[in-house]
């Protein structure tokens, strides 16, 4: 039985959701997350296939079919490893960054998922683990907000992926959900994929900021404006 990919991303991402809900009580539950499908997008290539991020707890998730062609995987995989190592970053890789790969079989479903730095070389073919541990781990750490790294360390990460591919941007933009006190739900535009593992705070002090250097810049193209056109009357008037 063939399993594309898809089909087991939209089951993560469901089962992700309930395990959520079923693990977050009381009023320390997170008030901001995303979640973002980049397959078929710039940054699909950039960073990988899933990439979700809720009150500073990161996940980047690579998902392979079984029996697939791995060549290229391999090779992304070798550039990011030599990056990551270099870097000092295994530990905060092994934490955010992991490899999915299903493997559909008569009577049940494999699965291959670990790290994504230990997916390659496959040195013991039967080292596997199952979507459901990894569904639960990571509801868990988003409940608890139990991460070991901050947002920069995070951003320092995904800027260093992408330094692979030789380029800062991801060339896609993402959704930010706002969930507000009474169960009212906002989504947030980013101009880039990269913003995604900020807080919440972080992204609206980001935003701010953003409106108040546009308002400067606005304020002074129109000073510069008028100054010119009070220079042209100045020397119409001097004739």
């Amino acid at each position: 039985m063939k399993l594309y990919e898809n089909i087991t991303i939209g089951n993560f991402l469901f089962s992700l959701g309930y395990s959520i809900r079923d693990k977050q009580r009381g009023p320390e539950a997170a008030a901001a997350g995303s979640i973002n499908l980049l397959q078929q997008t710039p940054a699909d290539q950039l960073l990988g296939d899933v990439l979700l991020n809720f009150s500073g707890v990161a996940r980047l998730l690579e998902f392979k079919a079984g029996g697939a062609n791995l060549s290229k995987e391999r090779g992304k995989h070798a550039g990011l490893r030599k990056v990551i190592e270099d870097r000092g970053l295994c530990e905060l890789s092994r934490e955010v960054h992991w490899y999915v790969e299903t493997k559909a079989t008569t009577d049940t479903l494999g699965l291959l998922t670990v790290p994504y730095l230990d997916a390659f070389p496959r040195i013991s073919p039967q080292a596997t683990g199952r979507l459901e541990t990894l569904v639960q781990s990571t509801a868990e750490a988003i409940a608890t907000r139990k991460t070991r790294f901050t947002g920069a360390q995070i951003n320092q990460y995904l800027l260093a992926i992408k330094t692979v591919s030789g380029k800062a941007a991801s060339g896609s933009g993402g959704l930010l959900l706002l969930a507000e006190p009474g169960g009212l739900l906002k989504f947030a535009p980013i101009e880039d994929m990269l913003e995604l593992n900020m807080m919440h705070k972080q992204w609206v002090k980001e935003r701010i900021a953003h409106t108040e250097r546009s308002h400067q810049l606005m304020l002074q193209k129109a000073q510069e404006k008028e100054l010119a056109m009070q220079r042209s009357l100045g020397r119409g008037m001097g004739r």
